[in-house]
């Protein structure tokens, strides 16, 4: 990504599957996050909320150079081939596993140029 280039949307690819217990595991493939939670819906909100935080503390940081980096902190391999296997598993079937991306927009004009 340029250092230049801050989109106005940022889209997130995420997924998520039943673990034992009945709870949900989920990641940000985008951003390496990863949460739990006892439903999918609840696992959902979990993701966004975490989401929502690490990108308010990146666009805080002091460190503007920074922030093309932290925006494009990307999963271990292995967590894309899981987003991408279980994407095309949805496609097939519906299988108790999802995958979604999450649009959320925000104004890096406001943190990265001293507003």
């Amino acid at each position: 990504m340029p250092k230049n280039f801050y989109p106005k949307n940022l889209v997130l690819r995420c997924y998520a599957h039943p673990i034992p217990g009945g709870r949900y595991y989920g990641m940000c493939i985008d951003l390496d996050l990863a949460a739990e939670a006892d439903s999918a819906d609840a696992l959902r909100a979990k993701l966004n909320e975490m989401i929502v935080s690490y990108l308010e503390t990146v666009l805080d940081t002091p460190d503007k150079g920074s922030i093309p980096d932290l925006l494009t902190r990307r999963a271990p391999i292995m967590d894309w081939v899981k987003y991408y296997f279980i994407a095309l598993l949805v496609r097939v079937a519906e299988i108790g596993r999802f995958t979604f991306k999450a649009s959320i927009p925000f104004h890096l004009e406001n943190h990265c140029y001293g507003r």
